[in-house]
């Protein structure tokens, strides 16, 4: 083999020694890469022959290198007068993972411009690749075919291709412009645009966005058209033209602005005279974030038209439950020990037939000063001021002040912790009216409590099933005081009892919010243990039981419907047993393949169980799963939330690329089903289908159904309405195929 470097030389320093100038480089940086007139050429070929000033003779694996341009061939010429190059016989061009080749090639190293006739061509970071009857490399920055198809398929299972009359690729735009596509899938054309324009990098540029459609039992035929409008960096808007067969037009609004200190997004969908309604109708959702310094301002705020829109609309059961939405406006500012925050909370309720909603009350406004000092001399100071303004339409209007302060001294060592702790709450109201029988306006509450957190750890060796493994134990005691305080009088504005659990079990209220505070004389007990694989550190097995022990009765009153009317439900004696609930939880890794875990709440009062939530989940392999789940809540007096439900879920393999998805999730105190899925997914090396059907129950008793259908085409994008979400909701660890990362270092697909 013979190779030369043409005029290499006169890149070199030298310096008095004869030896090179070495410069230090930590590591290779494509910046440092000269540009075509300045780089050396390198060449290299079996056989070289001719005038290195004039016409250059390369035959037998011949090779051209210059500026990150590779040139190769069977025969190539080298003219240096126009620094033009023509190979015969296997002709290639390779630059920065982007490769054509040919049966011959005309190309000027210089301009970085020429032809190649009967090509096939290769764009590795993103795997696309494609042939065609003619390429033009038009000055470096553009690429021109005639005749082409693109695939990101194997080349002769080119399940899918969109073949192009004309395409023109600019880097400097890095956009793909042409006319006559036509996208093909199992030879069948199933979609033709006359123009077209799409970005062939990551960064943005407006067209057309992926089309999406669907069918609906509520909206019937689902068809979607986003258009994307690039405005500037940072600012572009999406709209949606949204064609359902059974209402009629929608049109979708989407805009986003990305300002030094402030961002913002608006979305509005409008459907004028809904079919079916024969109504107007309209979601509002604007979100906008102020950041400078120490001050964040948000306002986010929400409304639509009527109280079924999200019912109607949503397309999931999820969504479709939504009653309550937001309408927050809040400005926070922050120190290292301190923040203090003014906000006001708004709200639009719906309200739906068969759903029993509450509609809050509205803080306009809310005043919250808080500030901690979590090491001060082996102390926890903790700090709250709180001022708020309370709005109804139907209840009692006041004002509340909060002043809640907290100091505790933890100390621990290596297996074992003590955390006393003393809090003082005081709440001070001053409330609007007298209509619901109120002795005082102006009642209060001042109440000191107390509480000491302690426990240790244990270790020992422990073979579980033949694995070496430890097991610990990790008993846990705390215990609560609470003088009594008669808080009758106190109006209940954002207050509610805390659901029992692990959590609240080690907590001196039973309540939520400021509005009531316990009474408590208690003690939790809590005993864990686990066990744990000694090589892996992974959890074998886990289980917790708990606790409260009462030592006087719990007289703090939680009478609703004094203050909300009659049809709200009414608690007067929270809480006279000597015992809580017992709560008991056990999680096992049974096999490497078979995970199981339950957990139940037992009341000795009712003595029965009033909550069991338990599961069992294989899976042998990535994406084959079968799971199987229990849940059950006693719950007599609100039917809401009296449930019992089975939940079997499953993602598996029919064929080595065809996967089955399913999830039946069955109530057994309504006797039907409450969400069912089903569908299909066939998975080939460049493209994806999935088939998916759900059916599921609103929240205001409507039966709804929902049919999804994706193609979703490697590299390219995707066509349909995408069910990913909606199948990761209902089967837990449902996975998808992993597709290659996009991002790529410069010298990945170097030549």
């Amino acid at each position: 083999m013979a190779a030369v470097s043409a005029g290499a030389y006169s890149n070199l320093t030298w310096g008095n020694s004869s030896h090179l100038q070495l410069e230090s480089v930590l590591e290779l940086s494509p910046h440092r890469t000269l540009d075509n007139n300045n780089a050396a050429s390198f060449i290299q070929a079996d056989k070289i022959s001719g005038d290195p000033n004039g016409e250059l003779h390369l035959r037998g694996d011949a090779e051209i290198r210059r500026g990150g341009t590779v040139l190769t061939g069977d025969k190539i010429v080298y003219f240096h007068d126009t620094d033009q190059v023509k190979a015969r016989g296997n002709a290639k061009i390779a630059r920065q993972g982007a490769s054509f080749a040919g049966p011959s090639m005309t190309f000027q190293i210089s301009s970085r411009s020429g032809e190649m006739n009967d090509a096939q061509w290769e764009f590795a970071p993103k795997n696309i690749r494609g042939c065609a009857k003619k390429i033009f490399f038009i000055s470096g920055e553009k690429t021109s075919f005639r005749d082409a198809t693109i695939t990101t398929c194997k080349r002769g299972e080119e399940a899918w291709f969109i073949s192009i009359n004309k395409m023109e690729i600019d880097e400097y735009t890095k956009t793909a412009s042409g006319y006559g596509a036509v996208l093909h899938f199992l030879d069948v054309p199933i979609l033709g645009s006359p123009w077209f324009s799409l970005p062939v990098t990551k960064e943005r540029h407006s067209g057309f966005l992926t089309p999406k459609y669907g069918v609906s039992s509520s909206r019937g035929v689902d068809i979607s058209i986003p258009y994307y409008f690039n405005i500037a960096p940072n600012y572009d808007y999406t709209l949606t033209p949204r064609v359902l067969t059974k209402r009629g037009i929608m049109i979708g609004n989407e805009a986003r602005y990305l300002l030094p200190n402030l961002q913002g997004e608006l979305y509005l969908d409008f459907l004028p005279n809904d079919r079916k309604t024969d109504r107007d109708r309209y979601a509002l959702r604007t979100l906008h974030t102020y950041k400078k310094d120490n001050l964040t301002a948000t306002i986010d705020y929400s409304r639509v038209s009527d109280d079924d829109y999200i019912t109607d609309f949503s397309g999931n059961v999820r969504e479709s439950s939504e009653s309550v939405l937001a309408q927050d406006y809040t400005i926070n500012y922050h120190r290292p020990y301190w923040n203090t925050n003014l906000r006001v909370t708004k709200n639009q309720t719906l309200i739906l037939p068969d759903l029993n909603t509450t509609r809050p009350y509205e803080r306009v406004p809310q005043f919250t000063f808080r500030a901690s000092h979590l090491n001060y001399y082996g102390f926890r100071l903790r700090s709250l001021v709180e001022a708020t303004r309370f709005r109804h339409p139907t209840h009692v209007d006041g004002s509340r002040f909060v002043f809640h302060q907290s100091v505790s001294y933890p100390l621990q060592g290596a297996s074992w912790f003590i955390k006393p702790k003393a809090q003082f709450i005081g709440s001070w109201y001053n409330l609007d009216e007298k209509t619901r029988n109120l002795t005082d306006t102006s009642p209060s509450r001042t109440v000191p409590m107390f509480s000491l957190d302690s426990g240790f750890v244990l270790e020992r060796r422990a073979p579980w099933f033949h694995r070496d493994a430890y097991q610990t134990l990790e008993p846990r005691i705390f215990y609560a005081w609470t003088p009594y305080r008669n808080q009758d009088d106190l109006p209940i504005f954002d207050s509610t009892i805390a659901d029992l659990n692990f959590t609240t079990l080690l907590s001196e209220n039973m309540f939520s919010g400021y509005d009531r505070v316990s009474e408590a004389n208690q003690v939790t007990a809590l005993l864990s243990t686990r066990y744990i694989d000694k090589a892996t550190g992974l959890e074998l097995f886990r289980a917790s039981i708990g606790q409260r022990h009462y030592f006087a009765d719990q007289r703090v009153t939680f009478d609703t419907s004094r203050w909300f009317g009659a049809d709200y439900a009414s608690k007067n004696v929270l809480n006279n047993d000597v015992k809580s609930d017992l709560l008991a939880s056990v999680g096992a890794l049974l096999t490497k393949d078979i995970t199981a875990s339950a957990s139940a709440q037992y009341s000795s009062a009712q003595n029965r169980f009033v909550k069991i939530n338990s599961g069992i989940r294989w899976q042998p392999k990535p994406m084959s799963l079968m799971g199987l789940y229990y849940r059950y809540n006693y719950s007599p007096e609100d039917y809401y939330n009296h449930i019992k439900q089975i939940d079997f879920a499953v993602q598996w393999p029919l064929t080595d690329r065809l996967y089955g998805l399913f999830r039946y999730n069955y109530s057994l105190y309504g006797k039907k089903a409450i969400e069912a899925i089903a569908g299909l997914e066939y998975y080939h090396d460049c493209w994806t289908i999935r088939t998916v059907a759900q059916r599921y129950t609103t929240s205001s008793n409507k039966e709804e159904t929902n049919f999804f259908i994706q193609l979703e085409l490697l590299g390219l994008g995707s066509v349909g309405t995408n069910p990913l979400s909606e199948l990761q909701r209902n089967i837990k660890g449902y996975q998808t195929r992993s597709v290659a990362p996009s991002i790529t270092a410069p010298y990945d697909y170097y030549e």
